[in-house]
C-alpha cells in the first residue's frame, strides 16, 4: 500500500489565506471634506473674478464642511478637508462682504464714471469725466487729493 491519500480519504490540507478585502468605500464625512475644500477654492478665486458664482461656492463650501464636521464627529471618522473648506469659505465670504460694502457705498459715483467713460468719444471726454468723478470717489473714501490720479491701474 502506499502512503497517498485515495480519492475518499482526507490528505494533509493546506490552508490558503484569505483574499485580500477590498478597501471599504469613503463614508459620508470623508467625501464631504474634499467637496468642502474644492469649492472653497472655487469660491475664494470666483470671489475675486467673478463676485456672484464665489459668493454662491463660498455658501456652499461653508455649508458643506459644517455638516461633513457634523458628521465625522457623530460617527467618529476623518473629515479631512473639512476644517480647510471652512476657512477657505470664511475668508471668500469676508472678501465678497467687503467688496460689496464698497460698491454700497459708492455705487453712484462709480456707475456715474464708467456711464461717462463709455459715452466719452475723445480724450477731453475723458479727461473731462476724471475731473468730475474722481474727486468725488477720493472724497467718499477719505483719500488724498490727486490720489487716484496717480495710480496707473485706474482708467
Amino acid at each position: 500500500m502506499s502512503d497517498a491519500p485515495g480519492p475518499d480519504q482526507a490528505g494533509p490540507q493546506t490552508q490558503l489565506p484569505d483574499p485580500p478585502r477590498p478597501p471599504l468605500p469613503p463614508t459620508a464625512p470623508e467625501r464631504g471634506g474634499p467637496r468642502a475644500r474644492l469649492l472653497g477654492i472655487a469660491g475664494l478665486v470666483l470671489t475675486v473674478l467673478f463676485l456672484p458664482a464665489g459668493l454662491v461656492l463660498s455658501i456652499a463650501a461653508l455649508v458643506t464642511g459644517v455638516r461633513s464636521r457634523k458628521r465625522a464627529r457623530r460617527v467618529l471618522a476623518p473629515a479631512p478637508g473639512a476644517v480647510a473648506g471652512i476657512v477657505l469659505a470664511v475668508i471668500s465670504l469676508v472678501l465678497a462682504l467687503s467688496q460689496i460694502t464698497l460698491y454700497a457705498i459708492a455705487w453712484d459715483d462709480l456707475n456715474g464714471y464708467v456711464t461717462c467713460r463709455e459715452s466719452a468719444l475723445t480724450i477731453d471726454d475723458k479727461k473731462t469725466c476724471q475731473d468730475e468723478y474722481l474727486p468725488r470717489i477720493e472724497h467718499r473714501f477719505h483719500l488724498p487729493k490727486g490720489s487716484l490720479r496717480q495710480d496707473p491701474s485706474w482708467p
